[in-house]
């Protein structure tokens, strides 16, 4: 039965176990989502006296591999910080009702990182993908859409299984709740004012991940990290000098972005919300557009660095009434 795109159904579960299949803790309501095999031959080219060069073909090795794009939500996102990252640890927020939660994700300094199972579902299969790492991830913000994430995904060849799909509704965000600070350093970021006309943002994080190949064994026994690299760009209109002047001087800034969805209250008091920081970037690329019949406008882009002094580069902390994403 042929379908639309829109109704392959996709469900993720956290492994403790890489390439052991894991429970599906949740289904993706997702914007864009791509996963298929990715299969290597290598041809027998074996003379048999005959002017034709080969005479069959083998599997050498096998993987799959795609990328998704979804909407930046209250939970579900959590789990994908979690693989871009490789850490999560969770807190208690101060919420007075005591069931709202600070889910706070770091670089792992675990190459493996962290893997899932994905279960891929349409009419004619239902199939899960064990050992999925999330490659390259990004969030993104653009005026007159929602905030979103997208991302790379590798994984095991998928096998056959059973899974049985249920959604939920969360919390989304839209650019009302999205602002962008500086300061010279994390300290100073709670009392900064927001940077205004922000016209569109997004933060970078790439493991450069490869597949990890042996003897014996066409499946990857594993996905690693050769290191991150983290970066972030920005355009807004030119009615501050703070990006241009950092950029001149080579100066260091700590970095806040974040959505905060105001509108809703969890727990007593508390917001959802997703919020970066980076204690230690540089501005490595800025320019200014002068559109003669439009406002002035400035671009940059920038790398976020590990700061000793913080001991991180970039953490994330989502706001929500999940207790953990261990499941």
């Amino acid at each position: 039965m042929a379908e639309l795109g829109r109704q392959v159904k996709y469900g993720l579960g956290r492994e403790t176990v890489f390439g052991t299949a894991a429970s599906i803790a949740t289904w993706i309501n997702q914007l864009s989502f791509q996963l298929d095999p990715v299969v290597e031959y290598v041809n027998n080219s074996s003379a048999y006296g005959t002017v034709v060069k080969t005479n069959n073909a083998q599997v050498l090795r096998q993987s799959a591999a795609g990328n998704f794009e979804c909407k930046v939500t209250s939970d579900r996102t959590g789990y994908f910080l979690l693989g871009a990252f490789g850490t999560v640890t969770t807190t208690t927020n101060p919420d007075a009702s005591n069931l709202v939660f600070n889910h706070t994700a770091t670089i792992s300094e675990n190459i493996a990182g962290q893997s899932f199972t994905i279960v891929r579902k349409d009419a004619l299969t239902t199939k899960a993908y064990t050992g999925a790492r999330i490659g390259n991830f990004s969030v993104s913000m653009e005026l007159g859409d929602y905030i979103k994430y997208s991302g790379d995904i590798m994984s095991k060849i998928g096998t056959a299984t059973t899974a049985t799909p249920a959604f939920t509704t969360e919390t989304e965000f839209t650019p009302k709740y999205f602002s962008v600070k500086t300061a010279t350093t994390t300290a100073g970021l709670p009392g900064a004012t927001k940077i205004g006309t922000i016209q569109s943002a997004t933060i970078n994080i790439n493991p450069n991940l490869e597949i990890d190949w042996e003897s014996g064994n066409p499946d990857p026994y594993s996905f690693s990290s050769n290191g991150y690299d983290l970066t972030f760009e920005m355009t807004l209109r030119y009615n501050s000098t703070v990006f241009e002047d950092a950029y001149l001087a080579g100066t260091k800034l700590a970095l806040e972005i974040s959505c905060v969805n105001t509108d809703v209250t969890i727990g007593t008091a508390a917001k959802p919300g997703l919020v970066f920081t980076a204690p230690n970037i540089h501005i490595t690329d800025w320019s200014r557009s002068e559109d003669m019949d439009g406002p002035i406008e400035q671009s940059l882009t920038g790398t976020i660095h590990y700061s000793a002094a913080d001991a991180y580069a970039l953490k994330a902390v989502l706001t929500d009434t999940k207790a953990n994403f261990t499941t």
